[in-house]
């Protein structure tokens, strides 16, 4: 039973609607001045006027109108020169016209229905001393509310000394004789003629008690009243027996996991919510009050503190599992083992309290919802954004209308030094109301334990509060104590009324206290003495509100009792039956990915080349507009250019390439999404899939306009500007559904490193951690142009230092092997240099039975290069990726004895080699490309070592004429991955000992040079080195240029 009548109704029936406030008298301004000559639309065309200000003027034309005498001089001076038409500047603007606008709101609201009469003060300029003073605690009684179970309230000594004077009435023109005095004001619970000092008491009950309440900082004043009244219920705070003993019985739940724990385990790492239980009783009341109003899912991001409570006691894993895995019998270890001997690979795991599950809870009213906990590392705040684009996910494949989004909620677990003090908490707000990233509102809640791990407040902050952003995006914001589990309820079923009402976020800040050190295992005494002498003797929350509830005649100490020792026998019992748990450590939760293979099953993989008809067919609709679109004239020429270029076949460039690879998997029902900060038309004005009407600014996707059958949607959309935050959205959307294509891509490669970690803790090792895949695709643009340092490399190298293949493990050069190879990889990263190997890389995403990241380091030049098209059979039917392409030119190629330098690249520089050899003449020297850096292709590097049989490859010692020739700087690149693995392709698949020469720009620290000449001069020094050498015979001259690196 849901306490508070306003809590009875349904959210159709919560109120919606603008206030009665002025509403008629505002729309009978807005139609005056809709049909007023030139001069009379000031009102709304006045600089000080327009937007926002529009609204509050509304607010004070409708007291003005209603009661000139009400308001000063000046505002009727303002007002009759509008209804008269004269040119007439605000009286005030900003906050100060904002201020004004509230009073008069509040003036004309029921609850503050202010008459004049024997015990009216005046003062102000919209209705006394009185009105301010309600206004004040409105406003600010949170500054003084009991929030701090310690009493402590020491981040307002910190951060507000001063106190709150507005909050007397003698700061109102009050006097002690008037608090006897009787005034007719209209406040719920507040009877006709209540003295001063009763509504007072009443303010203070509401205000200032163990909630405190942020609002008026938000600009919509429907949302305001909309809050106001349900705060001011006198209702609000539940009371009723039976809420009071749920409330009772679920922190009772809470309390007794971490309890149990504490005593059967009590130094091993748990990262308990002791002291913070009331914020996991609290969520579980805001998700049945959620499901109540139509939510059928609910997605959590949270970091570890009380995870493992939220774990048994929100979703509802399973206590005996939760038992099994602290003793360590939740899985086998010799089967680990022989599944690591046997498949050569094995579940890495976490620990526990990093590990998510999904469970399907049936709640008391019948209704049931799907609560899924994502897997997190210790990076705070790092699955923020990873459970919004879940959510997001979810919200898309229910149908992606506005009830689906209402009906899939998300929730964010914050700590009070992380909240303040991680940036990509303020990307994670700055994406809730961005198209393609609203999820309809999260509830963000922040279990301030008023410490970070060893910093107090004063130290990570600057503002009052730690939840202080959530008032830059005008989020509603409800500070709790954290012992008063009552009002912690009713702030949690507020919040997810909000959310349910209007699709915003919502900040939730428990303030309670850390029993134990950062885990359990460490002494805080070191660092804050007085305060844990403070904690150690402060009962916990679960005694604080037993106590109450029996002072108060709720219930006895004996029923109470009674419903613990339950609660504490089914813990006795589930860890007893913990010791034969039969669990398995390569267990899969996942939703809709049933029949993907992990890596160690057997998988396959079907065929990504298309019929050449099909592929034109798609091809003809990404060149045509509507018919009356007016398309800009450059793109005029390249939609004329693209469809001949499809009509001939033969040179099909990067962006049609990659274009029919999205329109193909579209119409294979596979969804399409692609997002970044450019990527409407690409970083390089390549791309164009949006196009915009030169007239109109509408815009036109090609790609959603096919009509050859049946299609999935396509989605490109612009973002914010912050790669961590976005990249981590993608990731989560992937990780919901395998059949999508999902497509991040960076302005520059250079630019993804502010999203390292993301990329270090999730898509590099989520499945090894978590059995967690994606076929999350990252799109880093990489090329040396003379750019410079912060515009020329994707840092390649650091993704493939981070790719799990031992350079010394001996290949198979099998069949079928590249497959299998990727399949137990944690990534593929490529650097392909042709549009076919791209349409290929794009569509073997989607055609196989399991999925793995994809980093492509993607061109910049190469979109318009003349040499980089490819034939449309390339994309034809029994055409593939190719992980390395041998030698292009027939002649060359035709006569391989004659070949004796082997240079081997990746990427753009393979264009210069190939135009550089063109004018030397040169036929002694094959230039071959490793598309796919990692895995590396063992076996057909293999072969092309044994085509090319009269290459020199070094003495062992010496290097030969077997070259890697990069555009990156020695220390950089790709050639610390790939140098010892050519070796070992060499030595096992040749039994040579090969010593590879490297020819490349010298080792630095800065990518690339900012000097156009000195890049020019690098370039050319490393393609005719790597096309022609030096005259070395000795072996003396290892560095033949000061601007390229040793080339052993």
């Amino acid at each position: 039973q849901v306490c508070g009548s306003f809590r009875e109704t349904s959210i159709s029936s919560l109120p919606m609607a603008a206030p009665s406030w002025g509403a008629k008298a505002a729309r009978r301004v807005v139609r005056a001045v809709a049909g007023a000559p030139p001069s009379r639309r000031l009102f709304y065309t006045d600089s000080v006027a327009a937007g926002p200000n529009a609204m509050y003027l509304e607010s004070l034309y409708a007291q003005w109108k209603a009661n000139p005498s009400a308001m000063e001089p000046k505002w009727t001076e303002y007002f009759e020169a509008v209804e008269a038409g004269k040119s007439a500047k605000p009286p005030m603007s900003g906050s100060a016209l904002r201020s004004a606008a509230t009073d008069a709101t509040l003036t004309r609201m029921a609850s503050t229905g202010l008459t004049v009469g024997t015990g009216h003060v005046p003062g102000g300029a919209t209705g006394g001393g009185l009105q301010n003073l309600i206004r004040a605690y409105q406003k600010r009684g949170h500054e003084s509310a009991d929030l701090d179970p310690l009493g402590l309230h020491e981040w307002r000594q910190w951060f507000s000394a001063s106190g709150v004077p507005e909050l007397d009435p003698k700061y109102h023109g009050f006097t002690d004789a008037d608090l006897d005095k009787p005034f007719d004001v209209k406040l719920p619970g507040i009877t006709a003629g209540a003295t001063l000092r009763e509504i007072m008491s009443s303010l203070q009950k509401t205000y200032s008690n163990k909630v405190g309440f942020e609002y008026f900082h938000i600009q919509d004043l429907k949302k305001v009243e909309w809050l106001r009244s349900r705060i001011e219920d006198p209702g609000f705070i539940p009371t009723s027996r039976e809420k009071l003993l749920s409330i009772y019985k679920s922190l009772a739940s809470v309390d007794t996991f971490e309890s149990f724990l504490g005593t059967k385990y009590k130094t091993t790492k748990r990262f308990g919510v002791d002291g913070g239980e009331a914020a996991i009783v609290g969520i579980n009341a805001a998700i049945a009050r959620a499901v109540e109003l139509g939510v059928t899912d609910v997605v959590i991001g949270m970091p570890h503190r009380g995870r493992l409570n939220m774990l048994t006691n929100v979703v509802a894993k399973p206590l005996t599992q939760m038992f099994a895995e602290f003793k360590g019998t939740h899985y086998d270890f010799d089967e680990l083992m022989d599944v690591m001997e046997s498949a050569d690979w094995a579940f890495a795991g976490d620990v526990k309290y990093h590990l998510g599950t999904s469970n399907t809870r049936v709640f008391p009213q019948g209704k049931s919802a799907t609560i899924t906990l994502e897997a997190n590392p210790s990076h705070l705040e790092t699955v923020n954004t990873v459970t919004l684009g879940r959510t997001r996910a979810k919200q898309f494949y229910a149908g992606n209308t506005e009830e689906t989004r209402r009906s899939v909620m998300p929730v964010l677990f914050h700590g009070d030094a992380s909240f303040s003090g991680q940036g990509v908490v303020y990307e994670t707000l700055q994406l809730a109301h961005v198209q393609e990233f609203d999820v309809g509102g999260t509830i963000h809640v922040i279990i301030n334990n008023q410490i970070g791990f060893t910093t107090d407040p004063i130290d990570d902050r600057s503002t009052l509060y730690c939840s202080d952003l959530g008032k830059a995006f005008s989020l509603p914001i409800f500070h709790c104590n954290g012992d008063d589990p009552a009002s912690v309820v009713a702030a949690f079923e507020l919040a997810a009324e909000w959310r349910q009402a209007w699709g915003s976020d919502v900040v939730i800040d428990v303030i309670c206290y850390r029993r134990f050190g950062h885990n359990e295992s460490l002494n805080p005494d070191y660092t804050q003495p007085q305060l844990y002498q403070r904690i150690a003797k402060h009962p916990r929350g679960e005694q604080v509100f037993q106590q109450r509830l029996v002072e108060s005649g709720i219930a006895s100490q004996a029923e109470l009792d009674e419903m613990k020792q339950a609660i504490w026998k089914t813990h006795e019992e589930a860890f007893a039956a913990a010791d034969t748990y039969q669990g398995k450590a390569m267990e899969w939760v996942a939703t809709k990915w049933e029949g993907f293979a992990k890596p160690t099953d057997a998988a396959s993989s079907n065929p990504t080349g298309l019929d050449i008809d099909l592929l034109k067919k798609i091809g003809f609709r990404l060149c045509e507009a509507p018919d009356g679109f007016a398309l800009h004239n450059g793109l005029k020429r390249q939609l004329k250019k693209k469809k001949e270029d499809l009509e001939a076949g033969t040179a099909i460039d990067w962006a049609t390439a990659e274009a029919l690879a999205y329109g193909s998997l579209l119409l294979e029902g596979t969804h399409v999404r692609i997002t970044g900060q450019d990527v409407q038309s690409g970083t390089f004005a390549h791309r164009h899939c949006v196009i915009r009407d030169q007239k109109t600014s509408d815009t036109y996707c090609f790609l959603n306009n096919l009509n050859l059958g049946p299609q999935e949607a396509f989605v490109a959309r612009n973002s914010i500007l912050a790669e961590y935050a976005v990249l981590g959205f993608e990731l989560g959307y992937t990780y919901e559904n395998p059949h999508a294509l999902v497509i991040w891509e960076a302005q520059f490669g250079d630019f993804a490193n502010t999203a390292q970690v993301m990329i270090d803790q999730f898509v590099s090792a989520g499945e090894h951690k978590w059995l967690q895949q994606t076929g999350l695709t990252m799109l880093l643009p990489h090329g040396y142009e003379g750019q410079g340092a912060e515009h020329s490399s994707c840092r390649i190298e650091r993704f493939l230092q981070m790719s799990d293949d031992d350079e010394d493990d001996i290949p198979t050069f099998e069949k079928d092997f590249g497959r299998s190879q990727i399949q137990k990889a944690n990534w593929q990263i490529v650097n392909v240099t042709t549009p076919a190997n791209l349409f290929h890389a794009f569509r073997r995403q989607q055609h196989r039975d399991f999925r793995k990241p994809l980093v492509i380091a993607s061109t910049k030049s190469l979109f318009r290069h003349k040499l980089c098209k490819s034939p449309l059979s390339d994309l034809g039917p029994d055409s593939r990726f190719q992980r390395l392409l041998d030698e292009r030119d027939p002649e060359i190629a035709g006569n391989p004895d004659q070949v004796d330098r082997l240079v081997f690249c990746s990427g753009k520089v393979y264009y210069d080699l190939v135009e550089k050899r063109e004018e030397l003449g040169l036929k002694n020297v094959a230039i071959l490309t490793v598309e796919q850096m990692a895995p590396f292709p063992f076996d057909r590097v293999k072969t092309a070592l044994e085509t090319y049989k009269n290459v020199d490859i070094g003495d062992g010692v010496h290097p030969g004429s077997v070259i890697w020739c990069q555009e990156e700087p020695k220390n950089m690149g790709p050639w610390s991955y790939v140098r010892p693995r050519f070796v070992t392709t060499a030595r096992e698949g040749l039994n040579n000992d090969m010593v590879m020469r490297y020819v490349g720009r010298r080792s630095a620290a800065s990518p690339a040079t900012g000097y156009a000449k000195v890049h020019a001069a690098e370039q050319e020094a490393l393609v005719s080195e790597a096309l022609l050498g030096h005259d070395d015979k000795n072996w003396q001259t290892q560095r033949p240029s000061k601007l390229l690196g040793h080339q052993t």
